[in-house]
């Protein structure tokens, strides 16, 4: 027998990994970022798929890796359903200063081209000139339904929610990129894959110098060889 949700759920695990194994890869090269993969919730940390602190700057990942919507695009209403608003609500009200990405496969025009749209307005009196379009405008006031926010409140929402859409092959590649000039590229991206799954079972704290014991444990140096 299948089980088609287990099998979804599944590949959501699976993505959210690579994602953080993407991150690791991130972080190799920025000594002063901080993970924290499946996030202890407290009264400002709502979103709990992945952290990041850099320079003291909070980034919270939420992260989903397809819509359930039959167009696979995320619309408001799949948004509402998978409790992305309520998170992405619920973060903001928590701390208004924290960056927040929401991460998929499948692409959100609210967040990639509404949200995109309305932090280009200058004051509240703008928005209708830089949303620019019917259905763009259509999206704004649904946002505002559903987030239960007035134009000045969801504007200041959309300065600091921001979205990539990513297919898993891309973001595979994209660790295996960051380390073809440094060498050991085509096996870099299933040693930290390995590495988030583990640390997301056990909630450990990614920091550059566990990363560095990682490829020391696996005798990996990118220091280049003395003659």
């Amino acid at each position: 027998m299948s089980h088609p949700e287990g099998s979804a759920t599944n590949m959501g695990v699976e993505y959210q990994n690579w994602f953080l194994a993407l991150q690791i890869a991130y972080s190799f090269f920025e000594p002063n970022r901080t993970i924290y993969p499946e996030n202890f919730k407290t009264p400002i940390d709502i979103i709990d798929d992945i952290k990041v602190v850099e320079n003291r700057q909070s980034t919270f990942y939420n992260i989903k890796q397809a819509s359930s919507a039959k167009s696979l695009h995320w619309n408001n209403g799949a948004l509402k359903k998978n409790c992305v608003i309520e998170h992405i609500k619920q973060q903001f009200e928590a701390d208004s200063t924290a960056n927040i990405v929401f991460v998929s496969q499948s692409n959100c025009y609210l967040f990639t081209e509404v949200f995109q749209r309305a932090i280009n307005a200058l004051t509240i009196a703008d928005l209708n000139k830089v949303l620019a379009s019917d259905h763009c405008s259509e999206s704004w006031e649904s946002a505002k339904d559903e987030f239960n926010y007035d134009d000045a409140r969801l504007l200041a929402l959309a300065r600091k929610v921001t979205m990539r859409c990513l297919p898993l092959y891309e973001i595979k590649k994209l660790i295996e990129h960051r380390f073809v000039p440094l060498g050991h590229h085509q096996i870099i991206g299933d040693i930290f894959f390995a590495k988030a799954v583990e640390c997301s079972a056990r909630k450990t704290r990614i920091t550059k110098e566990l990363i560095n014991l990682w490829l020391e444990e696996k005798s990996i140096s990118f220091k280049p060889n003395k003659k």
